[in-house]
């Protein structure tokens, strides 16, 4: 069956249930980049998952032009923004588009503390990799979202992001949540690893500070929106950022945690990245 027809409710990405007003109102955000057939299987599965909630949501793909690194907090923060201005969500689930949730118990909203939903993955055996793991799938309130100024934006090519958005969640004085395993499961579909970033550990170390986290994230977010394109099955962003400017506040950063590393040195990581 055409996905399109088997979601005759859904309008523009969203959906609102008919029979009952619902009691959360959610934004899934998802970045993105080359999983046209992960996009595909992902959106069939979550429409199903989601409506069978009762939720009130949207989903936003959020993907930036390709001739700069992927950067997945940078992306969450952008969808943030943007979905803002289309609906006044009080709750963000960050979503990577390889992770499928297996149990519908495992319910997309926002409690009183931010939340860790992918806490059991089949490929790692359906248990926790690390206690301060907050990747993969986690959900947060749009105020505590403000709060910790989101994502830093300074991650570039894989890893580090979701460990910083942890430390700030910390900072705050919040606690991560989590389901029981049984409960908050996920299947991983296969994929190519990405080209792991070689300053994440510099820039994670330097942002583990409440002043440096003040004053990089969405108070800082700088982007040029390329397109909004509200589709049928879920809303796709796409936005670039000014390389130069994005190169000289990573700069900026590595040098506060006394890094020795050059602009040169970046823009040819950033190169590298892009090869692969």
């Amino acid at each position: 069956m055409d996905i399109e027809k088997k979601f005759q409710k859904v309008i523009k990405g969203s959906y609102q249930p008919e029979n009952c007003k619902a009691r959360h109102k959610v934004a899934i955000l998802v970045p993105y980049r080359d999983r046209d057939t992960h996009l595909r299987i992902f959106i069939n599965h979550m429409h199903s998952f989601l409506i069978r909630q009762q939720l009130e949501y949207g989903i936003y793909i959020v993907e930036l032009d390709k001739d700069i690194p992927f950067n997945r907090g940078f992306l969450f923060n952008v969808g943030v923004m943007e979905a803002l201005k289309d609906n006044n969500y009080g709750c963000f689930v960050f979503h990577d588009v390889d992770l499928l949730p297996l149990n519908d118990l495992n319910l997309y909203q926002c409690p009183d503390q931010p939340k860790h939903l992918s806490v059991a993955i089949d490929k790692y055996k359906f248990k926790l990799l690390y206690a301060t793991n907050f990747g993969g799938v986690s959900s947060m309130s749009t105020e505590q979202f403000t709060t910790i100024n989101g994502y830093s934006n300074l991650f570039f090519g894989w890893g580090g992001e979701d460990d910083d958005f942890y430390n700030r969640v910390v900072s705050n004085n919040m606690t991560i949540s989590r389901d029981n395993s049984s409960i908050a499961r996920y299947t991983m579909l296969p994929h190519k690893k990405a080209p792991i970033n070689p300053f994440r550990m510099d820039v994670l170390n330097s942002g583990t500070k409440r002043p440096n986290q003040a004053v990089d994230g969405l108070n800082s977010l700088q982007y040029n929106l390329t397109e909004k394109v509200y589709r049928k099955m879920y809303v796709h962003i796409t936005v670039t950022l000014n390389k130069k400017d994005a190169v000289t506040q990573l700069l900026n950063r590595l040098k506060k945690g006394k890094s020795q590393i050059s602009e040169s040195q970046i823009f040819e990581t950033f190169k590298k990245f892009l090869k692969n």
